[in-house]
């Protein structure tokens, strides 16, 4: 028997198989039982007429499917994260060689684009303070 806790983080890819086996029962009725896996059976039971083990192989099997799929996508995102976070040191490294080997380069650049960032800012908010009043606006005298 799937347990509550096992279904709830499984839910969205239950909720879509659960769906396309019995497409009589509604989005409402499956956020009614969001995470509950008796009281899913007891509502596939209730809408299809099907025998409690049959629905409960069921829910227990796209609990399985559901948990396969979620490991290998979790070994494959620690797999991407190793190889970023290695590119992030690796970039780190770097800029911190370039800076050492060029001080006033490098602060000169910084200062540059801290100005440019805060023109932008600075435009981007002022607009809207000054921007014309629409043609509704004046008429109702806004």
């Amino acid at each position: 028997m799937v347990m509550k806790q096992q279904t709830s983080g499984k839910w969205n890819s239950i909720h879509g198989a659960v769906q396309e086996k019995y497409g009589q029962i509604t989005d409402d009725e499956l956020r009614e039982v969001e995470g509950d896996s008796e009281q899913l059976i007891g509502l596939i039971q209730q809408k299809v007429g099907a025998a409690r083990e049959e629905v409960e192989s069921f829910v227990t099997r796209i609990y399985q499917e559901c948990g396969e799929s979620c490991s290998h996508l979790t070994s494959r995102a620690s797999e991407y994260a190793e190889v970023t976070g290695e590119k992030l040191r690796q970039g780190y490294e770097r800029s911190t060689k370039a800076v050492a080997r060029h001080p006033m380069e490098s602060v000169a650049t910084a200062l540059g684009i801290g100005i440019l960032a805060g023109i932008a800012i600075g435009y981007s908010l002022a607009t809207d303070r000054y921007r014309e009043p629409t043609w509704r606006e004046r008429w109702s005298g806004r």
